[in-house]
């Protein structure tokens, strides 16, 4: 029996999931669509908060979740300190099970009435969601994915952030039902008391994947909005990049990325890509 048949009931009809999912963007026209088309099969709610956007990113959450809601933000400037205040604020407004994802991440799990039942069957209030940096490995041969299929189906290579104990954790996303997450700057821990989630779930991060033209680009734009007290303080400022440092930095993480089709536990999330013949 696999653990998470353990912490996974069974469950039948009636049971609603209260999860809302928050997110800031800003110019993410290229992996909205895909990142839409995944989280609202697995947020029954979600708050996306339009940081100054001057590209079809508006457009395309009215088209992909229309259900949704969209807000501008106060802050114009990306200040990790102040973008993290504003989404705490918000979270002050709802109830239930509260996750805050940038646009790059895609929550995955086998599937969503299990994973949040487990979130209560395990007793705690905040749980770290393990991450995996996808980054593409140059010598595949990927080709530019398509719309049509799953982002998270057309790249698997990538390294998996594993918690070392007793050392904390910080490579994790927060999933809590607390008032707000407390979070530090850049919402990877809190003081709050969390549990690393170790079933098979992860937020799968398009770190240096797919690496492509839009990707370079959209990692280029950020820089340029950091505000100065994120610079003054050092927050944010791996975003401060040129196209020939982002590429010395793709090679550098190309050394430690892995095919995840090896992996037990990503097996246990995607069987169609790793025994495509069965």
């Amino acid at each position: 029996m696999l653990e998470q048949d353990v912490f996974y009931p069974c469950l039948k009809g009636g049971f609603f999931i209260n999860a809302t999912l928050i997110s800031h963007f800003y110019n993410e026209e290229y992996l909205l669509p895909w990142w839409l088309m995944h989280h609202t099969k697995l947020f029954d709610h979600g708050i996306l908060i339009n940081r100054g956007s001057t590209d079809r990113s508006v457009e395309i959450c009215k088209l992909f979740a229309p259900h949704w809601e969209i807000r501008d933000s106060k802050v114009l400037e990306f200040d990790a300190v102040l973008v993290d205040q504003e989404v705490m604020n918000i979270e002050k407004e709802i109830t239930g099970w509260k996750m805050v994802l940038n646009t790059t991440e895609f929550l995955c799990c086998v599937d969503k009435h299990a994973f949040f039942s487990s979130l209560a069957t395990l007793g705690k209030n905040m749980y770290a969601i393990r991450t995996i940096l996808m980054v593409d490995d140059p010598t595949h041969g990927y080709t530019n994915p398509r719309y049509g299929i799953p982002l998270v189906k057309q790249r698997y290579h990538g390294k998996i952030l594993t918690p070392n104990p007793p050392a904390p954790y910080y490579g994790g996303r927060l999933v809590h039902n607390h008032f707000h997450g407390s979070y530090w700057a850049g919402r990877h821990w809190s003081p709050h008391l969390f549990m690393i989630y170790m079933y098979p779930a992860f937020v799968l991060k398009f770190f240096y994947s797919p690496w492509n033209t839009a990707m370079k680009n959209r990692k280029l734009q950020i820089g340029p909005t950091l505000s100065k007290h994120s610079i003054q303080h050092g927050l944010g400022t791996y975003h401060l990049v040129t196209l020939d440092k982002l590429e010395k930095n793709y090679i550098h993480f190309t050394n430690s990325t892995t095919d995840l089709r090896l992996n037990q536990e990503y097996q246990v999330l995607f069987p169609d890509l790793c025994f495509p013949n069965h």
